[in-house]
This record gives C-alpha cells, sequence and structure tokens, in this order.
C-alpha cells in the first residue's frame, strides 16, 4: 500500500487508525481528571470503577448525546451540553483527520487534486466516521451503572457528528498550502465557487466575532461577581484535585456560557429554570446549582434602559463581517455580488440559531428541566440585528445614495463658494474703481496744467527776444 492512494485500502485502513486514535484522546481526556479526583478525593466513597464510569457519562454529554440519572438528587434526563468539551472533542477529530489528509497526499505539487483524490478522501472519512461511531456507542454501552445509563441511540447520532464535523474540516485543513516562489497556494474557500466562498469567509468572520463578544460579556459578569464565585468555591471546598476538577468542569461550560450570553445581547431570553429567565429586561432567577460560575449570573430584578445599548456587541461584527463580503464581491458580477448580499444574512442568522439550539437541554425533571435560549424570543431580535447591519453597510458601500448625497453636498459647497467669492471680489473692483478714477482725474489735471506752462515759456521767450532787438 502506498500513500497516494493507488490501493483503496491505504485510505480505509488509515481512517480507520486515525478514529481508534481519537477514542483514545478522547477517553483520555474524561478518565484521567476523574481518576485524579478519585486519588485525591478523602472524603469520597467513590471507587476508580465508578470514577471511569462516571468520566464515560460526561463524554458522552460532551459529544451531544444524553444520559439518564437516578441518584436521588437528579432524577430524569441530563441533555445540557458542555460546549467547552465538543469543542476539544470536535478539535481531537479534525487533527486526526488532518493527518489522513496529508498523508495520502490530495493535492499535487501545482496545487492541484491528484487523481481520485476525492475518492480517497471519501473513503478515508467514512472508515473514520463509521469505526468512531462504533466505537463510541460501545464506550457509551460500558458506562451504564445503577444510578446512569448513557442513551445508546443519541450517542450514536452524536458520536457520528462529531466525526463527520471533525473529519471534515481535517480534510479540507490538509489541503490548505502556503504559496511558494514555484508553487501556487490553495486556500480551502478559495475552493468554494465565487461568490460561496467569499460568502462563508465573511459569515465566518461574523460568527466567531460574535461568540467572542459573548465570551466577552460572560468575563466581565465574572469579574464583576468575583467575591460571589469565591464564596461558593469557598463553601464547596473540592480540595486541591477536586478543586482543579471543578475548574475543568467550568472551562468545558464555559463556551455554554458565552452562547446564552450572546443570545441575551442579541435581544432574546434564556431560561436558566422553571418560570426563570434573563434578557435585557430584568432577571428572574431562583434557586441554581452550587457551581460557582453561576454566580456570574445577576440577581432578580429589571434593569435600566443602557443594558439594550448592549445590542451593539454583536452587531459589530455582522457589519466587519458585510464590510468584508462587499471588498471581496466588488470585481464579481451584478448577479453574483445580489446572491452573495442574500446568503450572507441567511448563513450568519442559520449559524446562530443552530448554536443557540445546541445549547439548550435540561438536568433532570425538576425545575431545571429547561435551561438555555427560548428560541422563539430569539428570531426576530436576531433577524432585525443581522439585515438592518447588513443593510446598513450595503447602503453606505454600494447603493448610489451616499455618492449621490456627496454630490449634492459637494455642489451645494461650490455654489456657496462661489457666492462668496463674487461678494469678497464686488466690494474691491468698485474701490478701485474710484480709484483709477482718482488718479486719471489727477493725470488730467497735470496733463491741462502742461500745455498751460508749455504757452508761458514760449511767451517769455518771445519778449525776451524782443528786448534783444
Amino acid at each position: 500500500m502506498n500513500s497516494t492512494g493507488d490501493s483503496i485500502a491505504t485510505p480505509l485502513v488509515r481512517g480507520t487508525i486515525a478514529a481508534a486514535v481519537s477514542l483514545g484522546t478522547a477517553i483520555a481526556l474524561v478518565v484521567v481528571p476523574a481518576l485524579a479526583a478519585q486519588v485525591a478525593g478523602t472524603r469520597s466513597t467513590a471507587t476508580a470503577l465508578d470514577a471511569i464510569i462516571i468520566a464515560l457519562n460526561v463524554l458522552v454529554l460532551g459529544h451531544g448525546g444524553g444520559i439518564v440519572l437516578s441518584t436521588g438528587v437528579v432524577d430524569g434526563a441530563v441533555t445540557l451540553t458542555p460546549f467547552g468539551l465538543l469543542a476539544l472533542l470536535i478539535l481531537v477529530s479534525t487533527l486526526g483527520m488532518r493527518r489522513v489528509g496529508g498523508a495520502l497526499e490530495l493535492v499535487r505539487d501545482d496545487g492541484v487534486l491528484r487523481v481520485r483524490a476525492l475518492r480517497d478522501a471519501g473513503g478515508a472519512l467514512g472508515a473514520y466516521v463509521g469505526v468512531y461511531a462504533i466505537g463510541f456507542t460501545v464506550i457509551a454501552a460500558i458506562g451504564r451503572s445503577s444510578e446512569s445509563s448513557p442513551v445508546v441511540t443519541s450517542a450514536i447520532v452524536s458520536g457520528a457528528m462529531v466525526a463527520v464535523v471533525g473529519g471534515l474540516l481535517g480534510l479540507l485543513w490538509s489541503l490548505r498550502r502556503e504559496p511558494t516562489s514555484t508553487v501556487p497556494g490553495v486556500r480551502v474557500l478559495g475552493l468554494l465557487p465565487a461568490p460561496y466562498g467569499d460568502v462563508a469567509r465573511a459569515a465566518l468572520i461574523a460568527l466567531i466575532g460574535m461568540l467572542s463578544a459573548g465570551m466577552l460579556l460572560v468575563l466581565v459578569m465574572m469579574l464583576v461577581s468575583l467575591p460571589a464565585q469565591s464564596s461558593l468555591f469557598q463553601t464547596l471546598d473540592p480540595g486541591a484535585v477536586g478543586g482543579i476538577v471543578l475548574t475543568l468542569v467550568q472551562l468545558a461550560l464555559l463556551p455554554l456560557l458565552a452562547v446564552w450570553a450572546l443570545v441575551v445581547a442579541l435581544g432574546g431570553t434564556i431560561g436558566v429554570g422553571t418560570a426563570t429567565s434573563l434578557s435585557l429586561n430584568g432577571s428572574e432567577t431562583g434557586v441554581l446549582p452550587a457551581l460557582p460560575l453561576l454566580g456570574a449570573l445577576p440577581g432578580p430584578g429589571d434593569f435600566g434602559w443602557w443594558v439594550w445599548l448592549l445590542i451593539v456587541l454583536p452587531a459589530v461584527p455582522v457589519v466587519l463581517g458585510a464590510l468584508r463580503l462587499v471588498r471581496d464581491t466588488g470585481d464579481l458580477g451584478r448577479r453574483d455580488r445580489i446572491s452573495a448580499w442574500v446568503a450572507y444574512p441567511l448563513t450568519v442568522m442559520v449559524g446562530v440559531l443552530l448554536l443557540a439550539g445546541l445549547s439548550t437541554g435540561g438536568i433532570g425533571e425538576g425545575r431545571l428541566v429547561h435551561l438555555g435560549p427560548q428560541m422563539a424570543t430569539l428570531i426576530l431580535p436576531l433577524l432585525g440585528v443581522v439585515v438592518v447591519s447588513t443593510g446598513g453597510v450595503l447602503l453606505v458601500r454600494v447603493s448610489p445614495l451616499v455618492p449621490w448625497v456627496q454630490a449634492q453636498i459637494a455642489a451645494l459647497r461650490d455654489r456657496v463658494e462661489s457666492a462668496e467669492r463674487t461678494e469678497r471680489l464686488g466690494r474691491p473692483d468698485g474701490a478701485e474703481s474710484g480709484a483709477d478714477s482718482d488718479e486719471e482725474g489727477d493725470a488730467d489735471d497735470e496733463g491741462g496744467a502742461g500745455p498751460d506752462t508749455d504757452a508761458s515759456a514760449e511767451d517769455e521767450q518771445d519778449g525776451s527776444r524782443d528786448q534783444e532787438n
């Protein structure tokens, strides 16, 4: 077997091996901290096997699956996905398939896909997804106990989705190549037909910027509520290793809270339990789990009108993405540009709604059964922010309205300056005319005196001649 993919067995084997390595890495990410906490926990009665089972249940949640608990404290399904762990698992899959794509040498030296590149990439991805999904289903089945049991069907679907998303990203990443003096560069988004590559780039700018705005809002709230979080942490008294595990759990939940903050900044509402909500209008919260990170949530009460200014935070990335789109599509035809302008806000809205939908879930059948964004309250505000921001950019940078207004202002300025110039030059002309008249009069006087003087001189000369005679 060679790495150029002449045999179909090469990509299949490489995809299978990559799936096994990715699964082993994913298991290590959750099992190692759980075992460390079990060993260091002096007051815990859990065994090493209990710690491993708990870790496997957390791994199922990290993939986006669900588990059923019957602990007496929490009973029912748990479907809240820790976005931080989900992003880490997708990254593991991405790196695994990136190595496979690099080993298969899908791109030739001239920057073009080689023969049978798509077949080999599809074979490797299919093997990776199949082995990953089956292996993850076995892991979920192993994680059953008397108090918890993963939902196997959700484990199959969620494991396959993580493998597909991560595998595709890895293969696309492997196609990327920096340009040199002899070899052209390869850009992933450049492989898409125009103008969809430009739309994808602009939408990524907007979505990443919006998530960053949500994360910034969460971090500010955490800094403001640092005393309350410290008090909760001291109350739990987790110890050294337990504190590390608790910190890792909070880091896994931090991106989830960032999505919630983004939903609130867009004008939507999130639920933090039954009959509780948090929006720009105010907060209605009740008793929450004793998690220090939740201490960042504001207390019950109404907010001032100025809180609605936070809607500018998600609007700025949308504007930046629209500006990039206008710049990138400036050389395209009119039809392609209109298609890009329509596809961009739709793509951004679908991306935000997808993230908001994935961030919903519940913990048990009690008051925490509904957690996350209330989708019905998000659609209209999101539509307004995205459409108004994009439309404002198009109005300024594309439509003829702004050039027409600028031309009218320039014409008005020219008329005003012309009138001022005429008025300024009119008065000096009159003064100069008067001065010229005076000078001409003086000259006339001097000219008139000239002949008389000459006549007197001639008379004197004639008198002198008469006397001589």
